[in-house]
């Protein structure tokens, strides 16, 4: 079952449901996050499920497949760190996940 939710996770972090399914989808999601399930790690796997979805159907699907690195630091929720330099000779340090977006990190910066 845990398997099953990772790839769940997986999914909506990379590319959102279609809207004839999505509403369905959430609902499940929601109910397994918030609900009586018996498992912790199930529960921790459909609460960040659900936050996956609601922020795929805002950015939208991803243009290019998740590479290993990526899809592991998904599944053991670490964050991957990139240095963006720019052109006055300074640099940030900024983390993004696999949902991060081009506006997400302008953000940060």
């Amino acid at each position: 079952m845990i398997k099953a939710w990772e790839l769940m996770y997986l999914c909506a972090s990379s590319m959102p449901p279609s809207k004839d399914i999505g509403a369905y989808l959430s609902e499940y999601v929601h109910n397994m996050a918030y609900g009586v399930t018996a498992d912790p790690e199930i529960r921790a796997l459909a609460l960040n499920t659900l936050n996956a979805l609601k922020h795929s159907v805002k950015a939208g699907p991803r243009h290019i497949i998740p590479g290993p690195v990526e899809i592991e630091a998904l599944l053991t929720g670490k964050k991957l760190t990139t240095i963006v330099f720019f052109l006055d000779e300074t640099f940030e340090e900024i983390t993004y996940d696999m949902s991060t977006t081009v506006a997400d990190a302008v953000e940060v910066l």
